[in-house]
């Protein structure tokens, strides 16, 4: 139930939102907690945007150790009058549902103020730079649930703003209850902040209500905003973690955050948000801000760093693969120059009187080989080798057709599986022209919803290559360049075909497709395009299963040319034919079952792979190889290495206070 009251002074509207007593109150038991608190919007204008429940663990804390309190209006289309509004909630050890969980003992009632709510758009640290944001709604479980609703400062935007201006209070949050929590412990807190106006993040206050002393803390490193560009001062959508307030042992607490200001130009203005979008009390650690999994290859210098809330003092120590590490007791741990010694797992772990938290492992970039029986093997006799990786899809030493004719050595798929041959991505396939070329057998899809995967290499860019389900070949590019294109001939009569279609990514190029040797069809390119970076090329079963579904049926003699092939050419394949081995990337003939082999994979993006028959080498570069790498078994035994990687300097929390 909701009550509204606002009369003359200080406009206030308070609503009042069900309170539940404690069943049972642990008076005199010490119980390590930690509760984190939501702030949500209630977005009227647009309900998808109202909300964020946490349902994920957020900032250290399991979902259900946090509290998503009430929603508060944006003030926006909504139907209570615009106001500096007050909501109230009471959480004890029976709460469940709506956001709110249970607390492990005691009962806290909490208190919070603010000129309106509003949602801000800020995705924390693991959204990419250079903005941190994600557009819509679009936030993912966890810290972006916090994030996304926030309590205005009263002076950035909101109802009756001017150009971004505004005159009102800032939030005010009063808890009180905190001895019936933690009942032999002090505790400490931690805030977090989110907005849609700020350059900067001021500091606010964390008041002993009791005692009547004050804390301040600070958000000191939060990251860079991009300008939207609509107020005279930068005005950019941002957010971060405040420093942890000291040691705290009292029932009553307010926060409150420091007067918010802006003024001056985009170029030497200023914008001091001082906003929240929630807070976090604990007496035993947690890690708010663990080290962030980050490429590092050896020569390379790495920092890692994480940040804790929790009773100080805190008690820092760096573990490498579960050992502790002599001497490494500070929050951040350093290795210069990374060599082959260093290689394993990092792990932070924070203790202190009332527990102990542990981040998840980091990694230094090693070079790994997973074996498997699932190879196929690149019959080029050019080179170099272009191995796919078989998943379900069965050899078949022969299959003769409807029409008596036989092929030998063919690769089965069924949709039901459904099957898939990967082929790694390769600089070797990003040729500005080509040709793609296969046999294929089918009675049609097992699934008509969606046409079926044949050859797949379009993500954003590329080319895939479908059976629709008339029958017909299907041919997409990237939109808005060439022009998606459908066979005439319909290839779903359980007979072997061969498909050929030969592109040019130009704005003046084409794509044609020949069926069983003979020109089919043919579209002009309305832009260029391009190949996207490493995409591999998927057979059978694409990863967009939203637009294509898995392929029943056999594949034979899958070929892959860095140019066109004339008419004549592809006539003469048709027939048998190798044709121009100088220009074939890739030849998957599938003469002979899958075989041994591994799969290598590495981070680091300017490694270059290598491989030698002996340990010492010679080593030579294996041209265009991607992590992953699929590499089937050619001698008894294989040596592998990368090389070529530019030692640079790696900090896994850039933003860390």
């Amino acid at each position: 139930m909701k009550r509204f009251r606002y009369g003359n002074g200080r406009p206030q509207v308070k609503q009042t939102v069900c309170a539940v007593s404690a069943a049972a109150l642990m008076l005199g038991v010490s119980q390590a907690a930690t509760v984190g608190f939501n702030f949500q919007a209630h977005y009227c204008a647009s309900d998808s945007y109202s909300g964020a429940v946490v349902t994920g663990p957020a900032f250290g804390i399991g979902t259900n150790s946090w509290e998503s309190l009430p929603q508060m209006d944006t003030g926006y289309s909504c139907p209570s009058p615009v106001a500096y509004y007050t909501l109230t909630q009471s959480i004890s050890t029976t709460n469940s549902g709506g956001g709110l969980n249970p607390l492990p003992n005691g009962r806290l009632n909490v208190t919070w103020s603010a000129y309106t709510a509003n949602v801000s758009g800020f995705g924390g640290y693991d959204r990419s730079p250079p903005n941190f944001t994600f557009g819509g709604n679009g936030y993912n479980p966890g810290n972006e649930q916090v994030y996304w609703g926030f309590l205005r400062d009263g002076v950035n935007f909101g109802p009756g703003s001017s150009k971004g201006d505004n005159n009102q209070p800032g939030y005010d949050i009063d808890i009180t209850g905190l001895k019936s929590l933690f009942t032999n412990s002090s505790f400490a807190v931690q805030l977090i902040a989110s907005s849609d106006s700020m350059q900067y993040l001021t500091n606010a206050f964390i008041i002993d209500a009791t005692a009547n002393t004050t804390q301040s803390v600070v958000y000191p490193s939060t990251p860079a905003v991009v300008n939207v560009g609509d107020t005279s001062w930068v005005r950019g959508i941002g957010g971060g973690l405040s420093t942890s307030s000291g040691a705290l042992n009292t029932d009553h607490i307010k926060i409150i955050g420091n007067r918010a200001a802006h003024g001056g130009d985009k170029t030497n203005g200023f914008n001091a948000a001082s906003t929240i979008s929630g807070f976090i009390i604990t007496d035993k650690p947690v890690i708010t801000m663990p080290p962030q999994q980050v490429v590092v290859s050896p020569g390379d210098t790495v920092t890692w760093s994480g940040y804790a809330c929790g009773t100080p003092p805190l008690s820092y120590q760096w573990r490498k693969d579960g050992v502790p590490i002599a001497g490494a007791t500070a929050s951040a741990y350093s290795i210069t120059n990374v060599l082959g010694k260093n290689l394993g797992m990092y792990q932070l772990v924070v203790s202190n009187a009332y527990g102990v938290a542990a981040a998840a492992p980091v990694t230094v970039d090693t070079l790994t080989a997973v074996g498997g029986n699932n190879f196929t093997v690149d019959t080029n006799p050019k080179g170099p080798p272009q191995d796919g990786l078989v998943n379900g899809a069965t050899w078949v030493a022969t299959n003769t057709d409807t029409a008596s004719k036989t092929r030998t050595g063919v690769m089965k798929f069924n949709a039901a599986h459904p099957d898939q041959i990967f082929i790694s991505g390769s600089t070797n396939f990003d040729a500005a022209t080509g040709t793609v070329m296969f046999w294929v057998r089918s009675a049609g899809l097992a699934n008509t919803n969606n046409p079926a995967t044949l050859f797949d290499r379009l993500n954003g860019n590329g080319l895939a290559l479908f059976q629709n389900p008339d029958g017909t070949i299907g041919i997409k590019a990237p939109p808005g360049t060439a022009q998606d294109l459908s066979s005439s001939a319909k290839i779903s009569d359980d007979k072997w075909h061969q498909i050929a279609v030969t592109y040019d990514q130009a704005a003046n190029g084409q794509l044609v497709v020949y069926i069983d040797g003979q020109l089919d069809g043919s579209s002009g390119n309305a832009a260029a395009w391009s190949w996207q970076p490493a995409q591999p090329i998927e057979l059978g079963l694409s990863h967009d299963t939203n637009s294509y579904g898995g392929f029943n049926g056999l594949l034979d003699d899958v070929r892959v040319y860095d140019r066109v092939l004339t008419a004549t050419e592809i006539t003469a394949a048709f027939g048998g034919a190798l044709v121009d081995t100088n220009a074939l990337t890739m030849n998957l003939t599938f003469d002979a079952p899958s075989s041994a082999g591994v799969t290598l994979k590495w981070q680091t993006s300017d490694a270059i792979l290598q491989s030698a028959d002996n340990v010492t080498g010679p080593y030579k570069d294996v041209p265009g190889a991607v992590s992953p790498h699929p590499a089937a078994q050619r001698s008894s035994v294989k040596f592998y290495r990368y090389h070529g990687h530019s030692p640079k300097n790696v900090v896994s929390n850039p933003y860390l206070m």
